[in-house]
């Protein structure tokens, strides 16, 4: 059975076109979006319909933290599951449970349900599963190797024009990290945004963009009229390394971000790759 380790935090950033007529209906809506081109093209397509009055164009951040909990710090019988409050600029936060299984490395994989709403629903799938153990249907597992997890799914929605869309190559890098085990956090600032992408041994690594001269800017999303990326090793004690910095000529802007792609791979796997989940010994049962 192939097992992926869970990582404290994971980043989905995806788009939405909306089309509405004179009169504010919705002439048409789409789903999630999570590649530039097609978001373009559905742009672009109901703003030169004669019945699209007014386009909407949003950009939509998932971000989905992980803690681990126990039984005891679980809601109590019959009471419903409270939620954090609503951070700034969130459109919604949900939450909610599900068991993970300890690995030989101390790292945790999911075990049964993703979405355990409530710390009944916990409770019964826990008794459920350690009174199954010898039935035909049971999912075979140590139990002593189940812990549980405590989980806040955050919805931010932003509104952008079109112009204000990242290029291909740099959502094919964000996508590749989140391939690789690695989250980012945007970090937006009045000079723009620029990503953080912690590591395993507390380190980070910072990606921005740079002006045609070189020198360091804080945007990755209009790289179209920069020269190229910076990206930069930091340990938080005064040391810094530079990972990647754009050669002035020679390289497309797809090459280019790939080449920086394959430099901060190689960096994070030097430092223990993304940060994953570790087992703090805390049983479902005392």
């Amino acid at each position: 059975m192939i097992t992926s380790p869970l990582t404290p935090e994971q980043r989905t950033v995806y788009w939405t076109v909306t089309a509405y007529d004179a009169h504010g209906r919705t002439v048409y809506d789409t789903t999630a979006l999570h590649s530039v081109s097609p978001t373009r093209y559905w742009h672009n397509y109901w703003a030169s319909r004669h019945e699209t009055a007014r386009m909407n164009l949003a950009e939509h951040h998932l971000v989905v933290a992980s803690t681990l909990t126990s039984i005891e710090d679980l809601p109590g019988q019959g009471t419903p599951t409270l939620l954090p409050e609503l951070p700034d600029g969130a459109h919604e936060v949900k939450r909610f449970f599900r068991f993970a299984r300890v690995l030989e490395d101390g790292s945790l994989t999911g075990f049964g349900p993703t979405v355990l709403p409530t710390g009944d629903d916990v409770r019964h799938f826990y008794d459920w599963t350690v009174k199954n153990q010898e039935q035909a249907q049971a999912v075979r597992v140590d139990v002593s190797t189940l812990r549980i997890l405590d989980i806040t799914l955050t919805h931010s929605i932003r509104e952008l024009q079109l112009a204000d869309l990242p290029g291909d190559a740099t959502t094919a890098l964000v996508g590749q990290l989140e391939a690789e085990g690695l989250y980012w956090i945007p970090v937006h600032e009045s000079a723009g945004t620029y990503l953080r992408i912690p590591l395993a041994d507390g380190s980070e690594i910072t990606i921005s963009g740079t002006t045609a001269d070189g020198h360091e800017v804080s945007s990755q999303h209009a790289m179209d009229d920069h020269g190229g990326w910076f990206a930069e090793w930091d340990d938080f004690n005064d040391s810094f390394v530079e990972v990647y910095r754009s050669a002035r000529k020679g390289l497309t802007y797809a090459a280019d971000t790939a080449a920086l792609l394959s430099a901060v791979l190689k960096c994070a796997r030097e430092h223990g790759g993304g940060p994953v989940l570790k087992d703090a010994r805390r049983q479902p049962h005392a």
